[in-house]
């Protein structure tokens, strides 16, 4: 071979040689190593494919996956706008290396969308539905993208081909409604709203428009019920390449965003299962922790979040609302020695913590200790002087304490500022039969029902605390119907269905009021009277096996009840004579 053609077979060797390695984005340090794990091994396999002569598709992929990641870091935490660009670099290359993938420039699409740049994110979403033309996501996203550039007929195609593809999807009926509305078709609007609306009836924002559609067509009953149901909360659509992505980082920190995540849709149960992962990470992780036991909480596990503030208290003492929490938690569960303790200590951490004062002031309030409480309820009034709920419950106390016309001077002074503060005029009718006025407590309980309006539970203790006081003055059928009525409005109120039991006894009807102790008893199983009183019917009637059960079901809850005891062994001994 001649020299000239060997130095031509060289340079061509050369430029067949090694490949030019991509760039990979180093704009974002992540804070959490776990992550940062993360974003090395994904380096590491990049670089591992280049080494082996992959495809430009598969290397693309790996670097996609790189900024998916990145893209999920930015999700999780909104600041973090250098993971963003990373992402965005990491999609340029990957869209580069396999065209035919849609996933990188509708990625890249979001990103653009997320720094507010329409333009570019219109671009984008166009290439990806030149690839996919049939993918939703990318067309709603696209349908948004131009109505913020202006373009109200091109968004409206895009809506229109969405239904075509997915029939009634709300967000592409939402868009329309909204277009005729700003069109001013307010009949149009109302009609793709309506649909909207039927098909995700919590979307506040959709409640809005309809709103003003209905009032634009005079129909101004039906904008108010609208306007009543108005938020912010959009209309959600399935969108698995956006959904994916913060779930993408590993971390403690990651996933207590992504716990709340699972809050934010209402799935407590899985945000519980998710802040548990994130507390195996790292047990020293406290947000995980009281995250962990509001979940619990919101899912009504209440012996979890016990437990789970108990753990975080171990570890961290001082947290005054985990304090707060668990005495809410123990209250609720008649654990009142408990809960004082830990609102003691809540207190003492935050000297102003007005909601600690105010449930220390109750729980003292009920375990009979009303000079203690009158401390607390005057404390919480300092904090708020407006709170009217502590100042009616510091009258009450007034009374207790042996302090009756102060408590009445301040409670029949609320009731003339508001008549329908319903606690307020609860407690000046309470005041009053106490001190045996019982006309005039009636007297007031008659008129804020006559004049005033309440809500269903606020006018059923009302009622019940009527029917209290008709049946004292021997008003048994008065009593009655009131206390029925008052069940009508709430049948989860027990008081009202032990007191109307009670009544219905007085008047000679046992199987009524047998009905009206079991429905006391489904709402409230703790409640001794009642039970004692069912099972009294029950022995009287030849149903001593039915007594007898209901007594020992109630065993638990009255543990160390001497008169339960008393009455229980002294109903078995009737029903053994039987």
């Amino acid at each position: 071979m001649s020299r000239p053609c060997l130095a031509a077979a060289l340079l061509a060797l050369l430029g067949c040689g090694t490949p030019e390695r991509v760039t990979l984005p180093a704009v974002h340090q992540a804070h959490d190593p776990a992550v940062r794990g993360q974003v090395e091994i994904l380096e590491r396999q990049i670089r591992a494919l280049e080494d082996g002569n992959a495809s430009d598709a598969e290397l693309g992929a790996a670097i996609g996956e790189l900024g998916r990641l990145y893209h999920g870091v930015q999700l999780l935490d909104s600041h973090a706008f250098t993971a963003l660009e990373a992402a965005e670099a990491c999609y340029v290359v990957a869209q580069r290396l396999d065209p035919t993938d849609h996933r990188w420039p509708y990625l890249l699409g979001f990103a653009a969308e997320t720094r507010g740049d329409h333009e570019a994110a219109a671009a984008s979403y166009h290439a990806a539905l030149a690839i996919e033309p049939e993918l939703v996501p990318a067309i709603q996203r696209l349908a948004q993208a131009e109505v913020e550039r202006g373009r109200p007929d091109e968004a409206s195609a895009l809506w229109n081909r969405a239904l075509e593809l997915r029939p009634g999807f709300p967000p592409a009926l939402y868009g329309l409604g909204s277009l005729a509305l700003e069109g001013g078709d307010a009949e149009t609007a109302a009609d793709y709203l309506e649909r909207a609306i039927a098909a995700e009836p919590g979307a506040g924002r959709g409640h809005y428009s309809l709103a003003m559609a209905r009032r634009r067509l005079g129909d101004e009953d039906r904008a108010a019920r609208h306007f009543a149901q108005a938020s912010h909360t959009d209309f959600p659509f399935d969108d698995p390449l956006i959904g994916e992505l913060a779930y993408l980082p590993a971390g403690s920190a990651a996933l207590v965003q992504q716990g709340l995540i699972a809050v934010q849709a209402g799935e407590f149960t899985a945000a519980a299962a998710v802040f548990a992962r994130a507390i195996e990470a790292d047990p020293t992780n406290l947000e995980a922790r009281k995250h962990l036991a509001l979940a619990h909480v919101d899912a009504g596990q209440l012996e979890q979040a016990e437990t789970a503030y108990e753990e975080l208290l171990a570890l961290d003492p001082d947290q005054a609302s985990a304090h707060f929490e668990l005495a809410q938690l123990q209250a609720n569960r008649g654990q009142a020695t408990e809960a004082i303790t830990h609102l003691t200590r809540a207190i003492g951490l935050a000297p102003d913590y007005k909601q600690a004062h105010y449930q220390l002031a109750l729980l003292l309030d009920r375990a009979g200790r009303p000079a203690e409480a009158l401390e607390g309820y005057d404390r919480v009034l300092a904090l708020d002087p407006d709170y009217a709920e502590a100042g009616t419950r510091r009258a009450a106390a007034l009374a207790a304490s042996g302090r009756p016309a102060e408590a009445l001077e301040i409670l029949t002074a609320r009731v003339v500022r508001a008549p329908s503060d319903a606690a307020a005029v609860q407690a000046l009718s309470v005041v009053l039969r106490q001190q045996n006025r019982l006309q005039e407590a009636r007297t007031a309980l008659e008129r804020s029902l006559r004049s005033a309006e309440f809500a269903a539970a606020d006018e059923t203790r009302l009622r019940t605390e009527l029917g209290g006081i008709l049946a004292i003055e021997g008003r048994l059928r008065d009593a009655a119907r009131e206390l029925r009525t008052a069940q009508q409005l709430d049948p989860t109120e027990p008081q009202t269905s032990f007191v109307l039991g009670m009544v219905l006894l007085d008047l000679r009807r046992p199987e009524e009021a047998a009905r009206a102790f079991a429905a006391a008893l489904s709402v409230r199983p703790d409640l001794t009277l009642a039970r004692l009183r069912l099972a009294a019917i029950l022995a009287q009637t030849d149903r001593c096996d039915e007594a007898i059960t209901l007594l020992d079901d109630g065993r638990r809850y009255a543990t160390n009840d001497p008169v339960f005891a008393q009455a229980s062994q002294q109903l078995r001994a009737a029903c053994t004579e039987q």
